[in-house]
């Protein structure tokens, strides 16, 4: 077990190199575990933080960490932010230059470098693996693990052979990676890397900053425009089923004045290259791609991801959509659904020969559909399908944001659980819906099932009610289709209770999507803010790098609503290490002090207030803190945040306590209300030696003691007391 001693070394770590003051859900473990010397395998969403998990051990073990990556741009985008932050790392593949190369390879052998990213091929090649055997090695980081398993959406047969490094090296630590897994998937990794044994990491599948809308595809080209409105200047991805819908789509964003570019695996190489590094840079806006483009692009900033077509599967959406917002900033997630998508992607299924693959085809359209046409939170919908309950509505999700009119629907259900039970759990939706509403198609007579009870007890209402009916039950936990039985639904123990239960409340059908809901933004000053984006490109520029690795947009937020002016105010802001606070500190201040001193500097306002600098008097918030100040960051109340959360309004002030105390702004002022100056003016004139209940009875303000903890705590944060 890793001692007191290392756990603070590895947070001196995160704070003096990287800049953040607390670890997220799970990095801390995983990190002890590999300093341990123990295998661990990760399963965690996409800006969730998995890279550190291997750069902070392999930074502090003996020898160098070998970090395999699929991709030629994943593996320069990590060095390059690593670089910045003054680590020792490089990469070694086809794109280096015979001398490139060889320089590499010595600072590797002199034992010169913290990390070194391999593509498979070479790390796997005699020559290289001969000369591994020979230099101290601190471990092994697979990224992109699902690459080895052939279950998995990426499946790249070089991958396969990297099991043979736990025989060859049973000694050093093997970390696998991977943002998106199923449990056959996951089995898959395991015995492919020889990882049995290893320790399992799984962190939720939420992406809260995310926001999901599904609308009803009528005309994807002024929707699309419609919804870039609400993105101006700002970075996305949409994704197309063809390679000409990709092009004819960017020509007619170029031709409405938006700067966008197409990528597909027709577009010769180097095209390619440049249209990604465009994209990187902030040359350009939005990318318009097939499925070929995505994996290893790694910006932070994406602020969209639009579905002109329907995707493939659940999985894919998952991947497709968790390149939006990996900086934890709001973001959206767009998908047009029509039924023409639907009807192509069968025909293709349809020309699948092997049954079983076509099979499980099929149950990934199933969900993508159903996901589509859900009457229930979408995140819901999504997590449930990786095995993850979720117990609230989201609150930021279409659905959410304007819920359908629901009803009673315990005796549908009942019906449903009896029909299910008649068929002794054995056939699929469709089957379903066909004996309730009294079908003899010749599977049915075949099974003599017209004689079942339950058989036409739903004939007044059509197919597409039924199946809204099915699917729903599905989403709220009361049924499961399990794809080893060809989609069979089983009921699980929620269903026990349908009878007994409180009432089982569905969304009423209805044909069509129909969605409308303004964006909400994050408070900052918008005029700060931009001329920090302008300084940042500059400085990007100078220095040959994409611009979030100079500083991510998180960062930037946090200058413009906090306006330090100083070296010292700058320590606390997120993502500040040691080498970039020398290094960009004192012109980053200088912008933020002329912006201040100037008459618009004076007039901005961020959300209606000046935002004061806090200052840190706790450690970093945790991850419901972390979600609680986003939903604050959104405009919702506190009353609606503790709805959604499901506990009581003195919690979620708690929450806002330890907040401020992290350093984070909250507008405590608003919060108080007009009483605000008389409580601040009273505390002030207050008797320094009497007990904080002797000067809360003292007030002339009524307070909870929860409320009169936030003042105080906001009075500590702007240096009053």
């Amino acid at each position: 077990m890793a001692t007191k001693k290392v756990k603070e070394q590895t947070r001196n770590i995160l704070k003096e190199v990287f800049g953040y003051d607390s670890f997220r859900p799970m990095q801390e473990e995983i990190i002890c575990t590999l300093l341990d010397g123990k295998d661990a395998f990760v399963l965690m969403p996409t800006g969730g933080g998995k890279s550190i998990c291997y750069q902070i051990p392999a930074m502090m073990r003996e020898g160098t960490g070998i970090v395999v990556s699929p991709l030629i741009s994943l593996m320069k985008d990590q060095v390059d932010a690593l670089t910045a932050c003054d680590v020792k790392a490089a990469y070694y593949n086809s794109s280096l230059k015979a001398a490139e190369a060889k320089d590499v390879l010595d600072r590797f052998e002199r034992g010169d470098l913290d990390l070194l990213y391999v593509a498979p091929e070479r790390l796997l090649s005699k020559g290289f693996l001969a000369k591994l055997e020979h230099i101290p090695l601190a471990m092994f980081a697979i990224d992109e693990a699902h690459c080895v398993s052939q279950w998995g959406h990426d499946f790249r047969p070089e991958y396969v052979r990297l099991g043979e490094l736990r025989e060859i090296f049973p000694d050093v630590p093997m970390l696998a990676l991977t943002a998106t897994a199923d449990e056959h998937t996951r089995e898959d990794i395991s015995d492919r890397l020889k990882l049995t044994k290893a320790k399992r990491f799984v962190a939720s599948f939420d992406r809260p900053n995310i926001r999901y809308l599904v609308a009803e595809k009528r005309q994807p080209l002024t929707q699309i425009l419609q919804f870039l409105e609400g993105w101006p200047n700002c970075s996305g991805v949409i994704y197309c089923l063809s390679r000409k819908r990709v092009e004819d789509l960017a020509v007619n964003l170029q031709r409405h004045g938006i700067s966008a570019a197409a990528y597909h695996a027709g577009i010769p190489g180097r095209s390619r290259e440049k249209v990604q590094d465009d994209f990187l840079r902030d040359r350009v806006k939005v990318i318009v791609a097939t499925i070929a483009f995505g994996m290893g692009v790694d910006k932070p900033n994406v602020r969209f991801v639009i579905h002109h077509d329907l995707p493939k599967s659940i999985v894919s959406y998952y991947q497709e959509t968790g390149r939006a917002g990996r900086d934890g900033l709001e973001s959206e997630a767009l998908m047009l659904y029509g039924s023409g998508d639907v009807n192509l992607v069968r025909r293709l299924i349809e020309n699948v020969e092997n049954i079983d693959q076509r099979r499980v085809e099929v149950h990934k359209l199933n969900s993508m559909v159903a996901f589509s046409e859900a009457l229930t939170c979408r995140r819901r919908v999504l997590l449930g399908y990786f095995g993850e309950p979720l117990d609230e509505s989201c609150g930021n999700c279409d659905i959410c944001l304007d819920p359908p009119e629901t009803y009673d629907a315990t005796e549908f259900a009942q019906v449903v659980l009896q029909c299910i039970r008649e068929l002794n759990g054995h056939f699929g939706m469709g089957y379903i819906v066909d004996v309730l509403r009294g079908s003899k198609n010749a599977r049915i007579m075949e099974h003599k099932h017209d004689q079942l009870k339950t058989h036409g007890t739903g004939a007044d209402m059509n197919a597409d009610e039924w199946t809204s009916i099915l699917r729903q039950l599905v989403h709220h936990g009361y049924f499961i289709q399990d794809v080893s039985k060809r989609a069979a639904m089983l009921a699980t123990k929620k269903a026990d209770f349908i009878d007994s239960g409180p009432p089982v409340m569905l969304a009423k059908y209805q044909p069509g999507i129909r969605r409308h809901f303004k964006r909400l933004g994050v408070p900052r000053d918008e005029a700060l803010f931009k001329k920090l984006v302008k300084l940042r490109q500059e400085l990007a520029d100078k220095e040959d790098v994409p611009p979030y690795v100079v500083f991510s947009d998180v960062t930037l937020t946090e200058m413009s609503q906090r306006k330090p002016v100083s070296e010292d105010t700058m320590r606390s802001i997120s993502g500040l290490g040691v080498h970039k606070l020398e290094k960009y500190s004192a012109v980053f201040s200088a912008l933020i002090q002329k912006h201040v001193n100037s008459n618009d500097g004076k007039n901005a306002k961020s959300g209606g207030k000046n935002i004061p600098m806090l200052i840190a008097k706790g450690s970093g918030i945790n991850e419901t803190q972390t979600y609680i100040l986003s939903l604050y960051r959104k405009g919702i109340s506190l009353e609606d945040i503790a709805a959604q959360q499901g506990v009581s309004e003195a919690t979620v002030l708690k929450h806002y306590v330890a907040i401020i105390r992290a350093g984070q702004f909250i507008d405590v002022p608003a919060f108080i209300g007009d009483d605000f100056d008389t409580l601040m003016t009273e505390l002030d004139d207050a008797d320094p030696y009497a007990s904080l209940s002797e000067i809360k009875r003292e007030l002339s303000v009524d307070l909870s003691n929860d409320e009169f903890r936030l003042i105080l705590t906001w009075r500590e944060a702007i240096g009053v007391a």
